[in-house]
């Protein structure tokens, strides 16, 4: 039994049965999302030990009317700061992209940032960017979290 409780939350993230529900425009491809949704899972992979993904989507309407709706929020704030809003600054919002995530950790992540408790719309942002030294698969991290 005490490797039960020491295994558990030093594997892998699970995604044998993730759901993926992709809606793209045109801003980018099939392919694009697919990759970033690949280097999303590679950042996940160690940091996300223990934790079993169940749903990841990308609804481009939906995303940019949250990336709209927080750059907004930081113009309408002055002094107020936010990293999806810098990117957009620093990109252009039709470089920008927001994924979200639901998942579990049932028995913690192994570095204890993660509770056990179920985590719905988890966002991930990142910003298409090939020339980017930063950039895996064209793609950078920006941030995640609600």
């Amino acid at each position: 039994m005490a490797y039960f409780w020491i295994y558990l939350p030093n594997r892998s993230v699970d995604v044998s049965h993730t759901q993926y529900e992709i809606t793209t425009g045109s801003k980018f491809t099939h392919r694009q999302i697919d990759d970033a949704i690949g280097v999303m899972l590679d950042r996940k992979w160690t940091s996300w030990k223990g934790c079993e993904i169940s749903r990841i989507s990308y609804d481009e309407a939906w995303s940019d009317d949250y990336l709209r709706s927080e750059h907004q929020m930081t113009i309408d704030n002055p002094g107020s700061s936010s990293s999806i809003s810098a990117a957009i600054d620093k990109y252009g919002m039709d470089r920008v992209v927001i994924f979200r995530t639901d998942f579990q950790c049932p028995y913690g992540s192994s570095d204890g940032s993660l509770g056990s408790d179920p985590y719905t719309g988890w966002m991930d942002t990142y910003v298409y960017d090939p020339s980017s030294p930063d950039a895996d698969h064209g793609w950078v991290y920006i941030d995640s979290g609600y």
